[in-house]
């Protein structure tokens, strides 16, 4: 077949092309809101089966083995554990599947039993799973047992015939962490346990991360207790480091793979900016001011204003981030024609789904949020109504079902079913199918928003493609910093390198929580010394337990936990501190009102759940009427309402204490890495009406304690001269509105600079990183050192810090100014009697008691994270000296996003990376520093 032959069969592979849904897509939109790319398929490379495989496993198979499939076969023969780090439906289950049966023969022929342990991250996956490998080792003639014990199996027997018969358990960690605290009854499993199977590793950094690496190490124990000595086998997407990530999370060496062996087709990749929407001032088009829109497209527009004003509620109120009123554009110089607002994703996308199915692609649309794929199947089907002049056939492919965890598992399945056969044309989904349920190879995917991550972004797109078919994937870009950098810069996505997953194993907290857990499950002796953790660390946590009166003896005749019974069900898997609060229905109400919530940590009840708060859940408003902190069982009581506002906490952000463990040298600014405290104040809340988004009441007391953490930061000082420069450089920069009567002081322009810097810097670390940021925090500052320890000392007397101990507040150290006031007033303190000149900079930090490894990831990849923010702030079209959401606006802010100055930013981050020299400077610098006057300590955060 000719070249062109090819080309046009590829053509006729996909319904819709990038190309052709440009062209047919209905509306107007500029051709700068559009890229195109073509990515190339790639051939099968095989291995013939026999080459790796005992006749019995190597002849029933209809298909030769994958390269990878064959290169990680091999390295398991050479009894390595192995992270397989390769795209979507590679066929990464079928090694361990193949592994699984070998072990099962040669334990066979020496007439023993060999198991496996099958974990994955999510109970759906679990049960899609179960089947797969059932029906693998049916098709291979081997009577291997595959079973699912997880918190919905069928109690008693059931559960026993499990733990005693079957070959394979699949579960996950959650469930491994409790069953691990009656490791006996598992005893005929646990010894016979060969292979450990972790699959859809890159899913756990972060919190997650931490906690399943300690329950790997707890897991290991008990297991070499009963003699066992497993492989590890860990499937991942591809990540910059599997290597690195692997062996943090089971603590042993890992053999990679990631020379991907399967076949792919084409794919055409459409990156796609909503068009403007209308403003009130008329002068961004849109479907409604276009000159020549039908009245069914005005009409859309004017739907459009309605739809993302309820978005911006239901998605504040849905997600576990706070709940911030739409960001509003500060003073703008920019040019008539600038960008300030688009069409919402929310939006835009449903339309695209519509769209495609229409022309007969079945779609799949990822959406952030379960509220997002209900309101989104209800969108795709009015776009279609809406247009009936494009759309003459209005019920042609609009079988359409949103698919999330919310649904029973029925429901799921019959979904899953829906998708494989082809009954279905399209489906809006969280992330819950971006994991490798088998729903078939459907024809195209969208995405409403970027997902974070390249890697969660090919994983996704993964999801399309039959075969060696074209496929067709389309990013719909919200207006926010990485959707905007990822549609402006269209080769990040297609770079080589990957963001890489974060796992830190040095949170004291977490390994606190952990060690009372593995002291339950077997004494602790000096055997684990240098395994759980090295000597001091190990005696010094031991310590500490042992003064609350948890664990008893120590390492030479062992340590055995006493504290309350089954402490495994304390730990949270997604907080590094075991302090939940109960969400309880205020008393006369009727019980078939209960919101059903999960327990909330306590981070979340006083930013979100305060006295006062309202809160959407599942459609219902409810009123937070009381919060109980001190009762053993902390609590938090609701009441549905029916109001037409939502409540705004204000957040106000300081750091004390910071001391410094490490520095480096960036382009002449001094980079640190340390630990410090971070308070948090959620003071006062406002409430924000539903319409519209005007404040009804501002200010109102929370009467909230301050969240206190010990944490990881990162800081980089500025060098005096370039901050004397900026500082005259933007010294007639005013703020009007800005409280504490700092409106116009000469150092403000530069202060903005400084919190811009902040704000970009956190916002385009998960370009390189695989952090989400609303788990960081900033904080820029005119005087760094008076944010720094004064002196050493604070320890708690147990040598682990803060968060570790039995307190249930998490507060070590001298106790924390009560309110922000209090907090500025010991700043200002601090900064008036320093006897030097302070630096200027700004701080990232870890969100999470202990921290999380992500400001230590950041201080090591700082040079990269930067110019990612240069690029960010430089290239925005928005013309606004204070900038836009999709540049340096945050909706986190907790000083509403002031002062904040691009130009400022541009010039900080320029010389940081030394893409100006000192000269450009040089005639902004005074003869001596403005004014004479001491600087204020001014700090936003």
């Amino acid at each position: 077949m000719s070249d062109s032959q090819t080309d046009r069969q590829e053509q006729a592979d996909v319904p819709v092309t990038g190309d052709e849904l440009v062209d047919t897509f209905p509306g107007y939109r500029a051709e700068d809101d559009i890229t195109v790319l073509e990515r190339p398929g790639r051939e099968a490379s095989t291995v013939p089966n026999e080459r790796v495989l005992r006749p019995e496993l190597a002849d029933p198979l209809e298909n030769d083995l994958y390269s990878h499939q064959a290169e990680a076969l091999e390295a398991l023969g050479r009894d390595e554990n192995v992270c397989v780090a390769t795209s979507t439906s590679s066929g990464k289950t079928r090694i361990y599947a193949l592994q699984i049966a070998r072990n099962y023969l040669e334990a066979r022929a020496r007439n023993e039993d060999a198991t496996a342990y099958v974990l994955y991250p999510t109970k759906a996956l679990s049960r899609d799973q179960e089947r797969e490998l059932n029906d693998l080792f049916d098709d291979l003639g081997l009577e291997i047992t595959v079973r699912v014990y997880d918190g919905d199996t069928e109690r008693g027997s059931n559960r026993k015939r499990i733990r005693e018969e079957a070959d394979v358990i699949i579960s996950n960690f959650a469930g491994v962490n409790t069953y691990l605290h009656d490791h006996d009854r598992w005893a005929r499993f646990l010894s016979a346990c060969d292979l450990v199977v972790i699959d859809e590793s890159h899913t756990y950094t972060g919190v997650h991360g931490m906690h399943v690496a300690w329950i790997v190490r707890r897991l290991k124990r008990v297991l070499g207790y009963y003699d066992a000595d497993p492989q590890f086998v860990l499937t991942s997407a591809t990540i910059g480091n599997p290597g690195e990530h692997s062996a943090a999370l089971i603590d042993e060496p890992v053999s990679v793979v990631d020379e991907d062996g399967s076949p792919t087709g084409p794919r055409d990749l459409v990156l796609w900016n909503p068009p403007p929407r209308a403003r009130e001032d008329g002068r961004s088009e849109s479907s409604e001011t276009r000159p020549g829109a039908t009245r069914a497209e005005r009409g859309e527009g004017r739907e459009e204003r309605r739809a993302s004003r309820e978005d911006a509620v239901d998605e504040r109120n849905e997600r576990s981030g706070s709940d911030e009123e739409p960001v509003r554009n500060g003073p703008s110089d920019a040019a008539e024609d600038a960008i300030l607002e688009r069409v919402p994703a929310t939006v835009e996308a449903p339309r695209m789904l519509s769209h495609l199915t229409y022309h007969d692609a079945q779609t799949l649309l990822f959406t952030p949020s379960r509220k997002l794929a209900e309101l989104s199947v209800k969108r795709a089907s009015k776009h279609r109504h809406d247009n009936r002049r494009y759309y003459t056939n209005p019920d042609r492919g609009s079988a359409i079902e949103p698919y999330h965890a919310g649904h029973s598992r029925k429901k799921r399945h019959g979904t899953e079913h829906q998708l494989k056969t082809g009954v279905l044309d399209g489906v809006a989904s969280t992330n819950a199918l971006e994991l490798g349920i088998n729903i078939g190879e459907m024809d195209a995917t969208v995405q409403l928003g970027y997902p974070g991550q390249r890697q969660s972004f090919w994983q996704q797109i993964g999801r399309a493609g039959r075969g060696t078919k074209r496929a067709l994937s389309v990013l719909v870009a919200e207006h926010r910093t990485l959707d905007q950098y990822v549609v402006s810069n269209p080769d990040y996505l297609l770079e080589s390198d990957v963001e890489d997953a974060v796992v830190d194993v040095d949170n004291d907290a977490v390994f606190a929580q952990h060690l009372r857990c593995a002291a339950d499950e077997l004494a602790i002796d000096e055997t684990d010394a240098g395994d759980l953790a090295d000597r001091e660390r190990l005696e010094r946590a031991i310590e500490m337990w042992r003064r609350a009166g948890q664990l008893r003896g120590n390492l030479e005749t062992g340590v055995s936990y006493v504290g309350p019974p089954r402490p495994q069900q304390t730990i949270s898997l997604y907080a590094t501190t075991g302090q939940e609060y109960e969400v309880d229905l205020a008393d006369g109400v009727d019980e078939r009102r209960d919101p059903g919530m999960e327990p909330l940590a306590k981070e979340r009840v006083l930013r979100d759940f305060h006295e006062g708060a309202v809160r959407l859940h599942q459609g219902q408003q409810y009123e937070v009427t009381d919060v109980d902190h001190d009762a053993p069982r902390p609590s938090v009581t609701v009441r549905p309402t029916d109001v037409d506002y939502y409540t705004r906490t204000r957040t106000d952000v300081t750091v004390l204490d910071a001391v410094s463990e490490e520095s480096r040298d960036v382009g002449g600014f001094t980079l640190h890495f340390g630990r410090g405290r971070v308070l948090v104040y959620h003071g006062t809340y406002d409430k924000v009406a539903v319409h519209g988004g005007k404040r009804k009441e501002q200010g109102i007391p929370t009467e909230n304690p301050p969240l206190e953490m010990e944490t990881q930061l990162c800081w980089l000082e500025v060098p005096q001269r370039v901050e004397r420069a900026l500082i005259e450089k933007y010294r007639d920069f005013e703020v009007p509105e800005l409280e504490d009567g700092l409106a116009g002081t000469a150092h403000l322009g530069y202060a903005g600079g400084l919190h811009a810097a902040e704000h970009a810097t956190i916002g385009v670390a998960p370009l390189e990183l695989m952090v989400d940021k609303r788990d960081l925090g900033g904080l820029a500052t005119l005087t760094i050192d008076s944010h720094l320890a004064q002196e050493q000392g604070g320890d708690d007397g147990n040598g682990m810090g803060p968060g570790t101990g039995p307190g249930p507040d998490g507060a070590g150290g001298d106790a924390a100014p009560r309110n922000i006031a209090a907090a500025e007033a010991a700043v200002r303190e601090i900064a008036n009697g320093l006897d030097r000149t302070p630096a200027s900079g700004w701080f990232i930090y870890d969100g999470i008691e202990g921290g999380l490894g992500f400001a230590r990831a950041i201080y090591e990849n700082y040079e990269a994270v930067a110019e990612r923010a240069r690029e960010l702030i430089a290239d925005c079209d928005c013309g606004n000296v204070d900038g836009c959401p999709a540049c340096v606006m945050d909706d986190q802010c907790g000083n509403d996003n002031q002062p904040l100055h691009r130009d400022a930013a541009v010039d900080v981050l320029d010389q940081l990376l030394e893409n100006e020299g000192e000269g450009a400077l040089e005639a902004y610098l005074p003869d001596e520093e403005h004014g004479g006057d001491r600087r204020p300590p001014l700090f936003y955060a």
